[in-house]
């Protein structure tokens, strides 16, 4: 449900109406009893201006202040004053306006009781009007001030996540190069060219946009690279990616924390060649990327690393949908399998095609 833009132009149309509704029941009320038409539009006319005159002074004294419980007595005292200058202004001005008609200025004067009652309810109407506007909109700047520091302290969490994400990768690059060194100088050059091709093509992503699913994909063969370096033919990686899902929406360096994990789990405890699979499909507008490793429960679990990956994609994906159920783990048949959920907006299915 969209919300009401409490502002100036809503007030001013709302004050309009409320004194235009004045106007035609104080020129229907004289006109009824006998007054002429002159008569009866004059004074309905300096009533208007006067009331027009007191809306705008009290928006102006009530721009800036609102009264609290303290101050709520000088706000009665207020409106008081202005409920009984009103129509004392209005006699004064209408007796001078219209002096030849006796009988009507003997009804100015012996209707200022009821006049004043009148005024009263008006003015106090406007007041109140006034003041419920001035709070929904303060109601409305808190709000927008709120999200505004929310989006902030998101954003920053976002960027805190991809700064401890790019140390714990190159940590971990930096080593294999290191170890390389001394006895494979050539691989490690290629390594270094690699990982700096990797960087490169994170450098002008933003945490907050989404890029396409192949950006991504061509982002983790770039990662894989290195990471065949490191291991040789014990890596093996299929992925599985139809072209149609080619532009499906991802956010960046999403996937690299998990195929990370894949192989720190599917290799280091083992001296054969491994297969890691990247699976990606599209369900009811949820892009569903699947990476799997083989996984031996027997096998003393790794203690090394920080242990960062899977809990900052989990982070990342409820900063930026809103859902903490977007991250799915679970062993099947030996094997680790991790799924990541993105909502998809504006992707349908390849089946509703």
């Amino acid at each position: 449900m969209p919300s009401i833009p409490f502002n100036n132009r809503s007030l001013l149309i709302l004050s309009s109406i409320f004194i235009y509704l004045i106007w035609q029941i104080n020129f229907f009320a004289l006109l009824s009893n006998g007054y002429s038409f002159s008569i009866s539009i004059t004074e309905s006319l300096t009533n208007c201006f006067l009331l027009v005159f007191v809306t705008v002074t009290l928006k102006r004294i009530f721009r800036f202040y609102t009264p609290n419980a303290t101050g709520f007595w000088s706000a009665i005292i207020l409106t008081a004053g202005f409920s009984t200058l009103l129509p004392i202004a209005a006699k004064l001005m209408l007796s001078s306006i219209i002096p030849d008609n006796p009988e009507y200025v003997e009804m100015l004067n012996s209707t200022m009781q009821i006049r004043i009652g009148f005024s009263l309810l008006t003015v106090t109407s406007i007041l109140v009007l006034i003041l419920l506007f001035n709070m929904l909109q303060k109601e409305e700047a808190e709000k927008k001030h709120r999200q505004e520091i929310q989006q902030l302290a998101t954003e920053a969490e976002l960027f805190k996540l991809r700064q401890q994400l790019q140390p714990h990768f190159l940590f971990n690059s930096l080593n294999s190069i290191n170890a390389l060194i001394g006895t494979r100088p050539q691989e490690a050059r290629t390594m270094t060219e690699q990982l700096a091709s990797f960087l490169r093509g994170t450098i002008h992503q933003k945490e907050n946009k989404l890029v396409a699913l192949q950006e991504e994909l061509d982002q983790i063969n770039r990662y894989l690279q290195i990471e065949r370096m490191r291991f040789g033919h014990r890596l093996q990686v299929l992925i599985d990616s139809d072209e149609q899902l080619q532009d499906a929406k991802i956010p960046p360096l999403l996937l690299q924390p998990l195929v990370e994990n894949a192989i720190k789990y599917g290799l280091y405890e083992t001296t054969g060649e491994v297969l890691i699979e990247v699976k990606t499909a599209i369900l009811e507008k949820q892009l569903f990327i699947t990476v799997s490793n083989p996984y031996d429960p027997d096998l003393p679990t790794r203690t090394t690393g920080t242990g960062f990956g899977l809990q900052s994609v989990q982070r990342r994906l409820y900063l930026l949908f809103g859902r903490s159920d977007l991250l799915q783990v679970k062993q099947e048949s030996n094997q680790f399998i991790t799924t990541v959920i993105i909502p998809q907006v504006y992707v349908e299915s390849p089946d509703h095609r």
